[in-house]
């Protein structure tokens, strides 16, 4: 009966001996690819021949790219997980969103090992995070941990992803109400009266709330999109004008923000027909214009989103429309366009991959039957027999 070959990676009995009046230590091995080998070391002594066999067998056998253990603590394997992030040729700010994410698990989780990341524990503290932060932050939390913990998959340090056996959190209910067109009207005015202000140290403002709201209701993109629009994106001497997204403003792994040349996603890469309703803005800022972005900060530079919501919030502060924010003009757009032209038409302009995204999130809802009144008109035209 043939003898069962080693585990794979493993070694046998180390057998002593002396080979050319030498110390010799010589055991046989199993390598990575599925062969058994012989291996020797030699030594001053016996069992220090032992000890340096060992050490190569050791070296030979176990990766050199894993570092990892059972008890290598999830702020451990964060730190390992981003250095892999860092490397990769994801956008900036999908990296940011990673790391902030990771910074909050490396914080709550820190002194937890790889090997105490069972199922039952990773299932509470998803949980957690959904009492304390909401369905989205736990959601995130779960997708973060479980890219990390495929690494210790990846280097035999478990068997399975935990994270897998943890369902997901569900989504928030959302209801979408659009903004109809005297809604849209009375906050142009509202931004207008904004724009025309001064700031608190008297100087005039920028003057481009409106005029991006415009776009938002004449593209429906995304503020991301808005902001990083270029005046080679746009072409103002065809009949109707049209506009290229295919950049988004995002801030990169130094804290800065620049034109990501890539969008959300393949799906956002679209070509847009304006309306006439915008010719005429677009003209003047393009006769005004004093850079290469349609809607730059007053020194040229792109506008941080984060200032662009702040001044919006200030501009409605006070008014029926004070908890709106700039995506209430997407969803705008959606509900219109689905009214109108269906669906299809407007997931395509808002450059989602499918409809589901639209309908659920940014099309207001429908409460309304089947064009049926001729069919069930016959049911008074027949003698019911």
């Amino acid at each position: 009966m043939a003898r069962p070959p080693l585990e794979l990676e493993t070694w046998g009995r180390i057998r002593r001996t002396v080979v050319d009046g030498k110390q010799t230590a010589v055991a046989r091995y199993r390598d990575v690819d599925g062969v058994t080998r012989a291996m020797q070391r030699q030594g001053r002594t016996p069992a220090e021949a032992e000890r340096n066999l060992i050490k190569a067998l050791k070296q030979r056998l176990t990766p050199v790219q894993s570092e990892l253990g059972r008890d290598t603590t999830i702020a451990q394997l964060c730190a390992q997980w981003l250095t892999e992030i860092d490397a990769s040729d994801l956008a900036d700010g999908t990296k940011n969103q990673y790391r902030s994410n990771a910074s909050i698990i490396a914080r709550e989780l820190k002194g937890v090992r790889i090997s105490e990341a069972t199922v039952p524990r990773m299932d509470r503290y998803i949980a957690g995070v959904r009492d304390k932060r909401g369905p989205g932050a736990a959601r995130s939390a779960r997708l973060v941990l479980k890219l990390m913990l495929a690494i210790p998959v990846r280097h035999g340090v478990i068997d399975a992803n935990p994270i897998r056996e943890v369902p997901a959190p569900a989504r928030a209910r959302s209801t979408v109400t659009a903004l109809r067109a005297r809604d849209i009207a009375t906050i142009r005015e509202l931004l207008h009266t904004w724009d025309a202000g001064t700031t608190k140290y008297n100087r005039p403002r920028n003057g481009s709330l409106r005029d991006i709201a415009d776009m938002y209701i004449a593209t429906g993109a995304r503020t991301s999109e808005v902001l990083a629009i270029e005046w080679p994106d746009v072409t103002l001497d065809t009949t109707p004008q049209t506009v290229e997204v295919t950049k988004t403003v995002a801030k990169n792994t130094a804290g800065k923000l620049v034109l990501q040349p890539v969008p959300k996603s393949e799906s956002s890469n679209r070509l847009l027909l304006l309306p006439p309703a915008v010719a005429g803005m677009l003209v003047r800022r393009r006769v005004e214009s004093y850079t290469s972005l349609v809607f730059p900060s007053g020194v040229g530079t792109p506008i941080w989103p984060d200032n662009l919501r702040r001044q919006w919030k200030l501009a409605l502060e006070g008014t029926d429309y004070a908890a709106l924010t700039p995506k209430a003009f997407r969803k705008a757009v959606a509900t219109h366009l689905r009214e109108q032209l269906g669906i299809e038409a407007a997931s395509a302009q808002l450059g989602h991959s499918d409809t589901i995204v639209t309908q659920r999130h940014y099309a207001e809802k429908v409460h309304r039957g089947p064009d049926a009144a001729a069919v069930l008109d016959s049911l008074f035209t027949q003698n019911g027999e």
